[in-house]
């Protein structure tokens, strides 16, 4: 199995012995320069040098680049100013508020601990948490509140083989992921339903394996408009598990259809765009149908891959039919998304069937085996650890 080890001992941890901490960059592609920040519950210290400064709960701290340095005060004092700070809660439940003051962004509240240092010209800021608090903001972030507990538990699951395969993405600048959606979207603690958190903890160490025993891609997308796609036609790596199957359960979702018009001479713009002889078409040149997935459109001699259409007009997918009518093209699409792997759609319909997580995740990913990924790295003796640093501050 493709792995790469993320399990820690976290020294200011004393609730458990061991604790599974990922290190996840927050606001990454931001500049951020000061963070308000506010424990709300648990008991947090400053860790900086050789001092440990105790926090109040509610206690205003701010957080400020210097330089090249940290620089930490409360409402009345300069606190101090060390290359590291970390903001590290002793108990289970520790949650801290922070607030993005340059640039000004709304708050947000985050489990487990903090750490600042500078790099790359801005406050790096890294939310050292435990790795199924970390699952439970990303489906909550990417799934949203009000779906059924097996739902959650499939979306869980692919969170997890998600991040336990990509853990190295971001190791040359100090920690594992980042909060933007290439990584996976995470906007911290998920508060919005409790059972997101029962549900990630309910699936603790699951995750899908393909047949060489190898992470799975999880990908997933918002709606397949009755049809997943294909992974070789979409991506330019093909994997077996990520084929094209008929999904009649996502049918009738607000995403499932949509239609787009196009004025004629813009669509002309774009057919010359790519080299399209447009002096002699006519309007029975242009229709295109797809009752199922095509992933090329024909005209005039030229190929042109959906997708492009889909990026230059901004479509929801690459999954439409194309017709004319009066004043131009009108795109008549279907779902919304790539259409590679889980349609989120059709998995919530699944669960409020019935079905449980492992049928959803068999539904969308063929021939994968659901395994406990933690039981099997007890037994793999080729564990590579991250920067003790990383896990620690």
């Amino acid at each position: 199995m493709k792995r790469l080890l993320i399990l820690f001992l976290l020294t200011y941890c004393t609730s458990v012995a061991f604790s599974q901490k990922i290190s996840i960059s927050l606001f990454n592609s931001q500049k951020n320069q000061t963070f308000v920040i506010t424990p709300v519950s648990g008991n947090y210290s400053i860790i900086a040098g050789d001092k440990t400064i105790p926090l109040s709960l509610n206690q205003i701290v701010y957080v400020s680049r210097s330089g090249d340095s940290v620089k930490v005060r409360d409402m009345v004092t300069h606190l101090g100013t060390w290359s590291r700070v970390s903001i590290v809660g002793q108990t289970d439940n520790d949650v801290i508020r922070m607030n993005s003051v340059v640039p000004s962004m709304p708050a947000r509240i985050y489990d487990d601990n903090l750490t600042f240092y500078v790099d790359f010209d801005r406050l790096m800021t890294l939310n050292i948490i435990d790795l199924d608090k970390y699952i439970a903001g990303v489906v909550d972030a990417e799934a949203g509140p009000n779906a059924q507990p097996e739902f959650y538990k499939a979306q869980a699951l692919l969170a997890r083989t998600y991040a336990l395969g990509h853990a190295d993405k971001h190791m040359g600048e100090g920690f594992n992921l980042c909060d933007e959606v290439h990584c996976q979207a995470y906007k911290g603690k998920s508060i919005r339903n409790e059972k997101i958190l029962k549900a990630t903890k309910d699936t603790h160490g699951m995750v899908a394996v393909d047949e060489e025993n190898d992470l799975i891609v999880g990908a997933f997308h918002a709606n397949c408009g009755g049809q997943t796609a294909n992974s070789g036609d979409v991506w330019l790596t093909s994997h077996s598990y990520l084929t094209s199957i008929m999904d009649n359960f996502c049918k009738g979702q607000p995403s499932s259809q949509w239609e787009v018009r196009v004025p004629m001479d813009e669509w002309i713009k774009f057919l010359e765009s790519k080299e399209v002889k447009t002096s002699n078409l006519t309007v029975n040149d242009y229709p295109f149908v797809s009752k199922e997935r095509r992933y090329e459109y024909k005209i005039n001699g030229v190929i042109i891959p959906t997708g492009e259409i889909r990026s230059y007009f901004k479509l929801r997918s690459s999954f439409f039919s194309i017709d004319v009518v009066s004043n131009g093209i009108r795109i008549k699409g279907r779902g919304y998304g790539h259409g590679v792997g889980l349609c989120q759609d059709g998995a919530m319909q699944m669960a409020k069937k019935g079905k449980l997580y492992p049928d959803i995740i068999h539904h969308y990913y063929k021939g994968v085996r659901i395994t406990d990924y933690f039981e099997t790295i007890e037994q793999d003796s080729t564990i590579l650890h991250i920067d003790e640093n990383v896990a620690s501050h």
